[in-house]
């Protein structure tokens, strides 16, 4: 039986010269340089112009993460019809334990990479930042933590119903994001899980700007708990689902 990391060295191969690797390296590279360069001139406060950034960041977040799934999904689909991951029922846990730690990791080092090449750019070459590199490490955890859960979601979309729900899911899940930045959000945003990225970011920007903010006005707190109650929960049934999946007709 192959070992966890057999599968996530094999899983890392198949990436190379690939559109799944050439998203994750152009899209952060092509936000920042679009964002530096308006902002080169934009007569915003720097304060506004990194939490727009961020919040950009996390509204996008959701149709990159459908795309990417549904990319890996499709990938395992061409190869055959998924018995790669299907073919050893005892190993199924390894297998996807394997896929899902690769789009982990490729999204916090994708969104690392949005962070900091900003945060340099924001602040040697256009000498406007205040807040200090280790504020977008710490930005880009956030952005990684609070979209965990999106992984389970669209990973379970594409793998059952294929790339077209899953990307639909993605946009829809965009905008909602975005609106949700705005007063209608008030008192929902929390149990919404495609707003928790664009959110904890704004809260976290604010309040490293130095403006306080009341937990009632914030609702940090009680988004923490329902983002990290409801990740650890979608873990274990996940797991459960993929044990039991038999794999789908390939006209999905």
């Amino acid at each position: 039986m192959a070992s966890l990391p057999g599968l996530f060295k094999a899983d890392l191969l198949k990436t190379r010269h690939t559109p799944f690797l050439l998203v994750h390296l152009l899209a952060p590279l092509i936000a920042a340089a679009v964002f530096l360069a308006y902002y080169s001139y934009s007569p915003w406060s720097a304060a506004d112009k990194v939490q727009a950034y961020l919040q950009v960041l996390g509204c996008a977040l959701p149709t990159l993460i459908a795309l990417v799934c549904s990319m890996a999904a499709e990938q395992e689909a061409l190869a055959g019809h998924f018995q790669g991951m299907l073919a050893l029922p005892a190993g199924r846990a390894r297998v996807y334990a394997s896929k899902l730690l690769l789009l982990l990791l490729y999204g916090f080092s994708s969104i690392l990479l949005a962070a900091a090449l900003f945060g340099t750019g924001f602040r040697y070459i256009l000498g406007q930042d205040s807040l200090g590199m280790p504020f977008y490490c710490y930005s880009a955890l956030i952005l990684s933590g609070s979209t965990a859960f999106l992984y389970l979601l669209h990973g379970f979309i594409s793998l059952r119903f294929g790339r077209g729900p899953s990307i639909g899911i993605g946009i829809a899940g965009s905008l909602i994001a975005a609106l949700l930045l705005t007063g209608l959000g008030e008192g929902l945003w929390p149990y919404i899980p495609f707003a928790w990225a664009a959110r904890f970011t704004s809260i976290w920007t604010v309040t490293s700007s130095g403006i306080p903010l009341s937990p009632a006005a914030s609702q940090a707190d009680t988004g923490a708990l329902i983002c990290a109650a409801a990740t650890i929960l979608a873990v274990p049934l996940s797991f459960l689902w993929f044990q039991r999946w038999e794999g789908r007709s390939a006209d999905n």
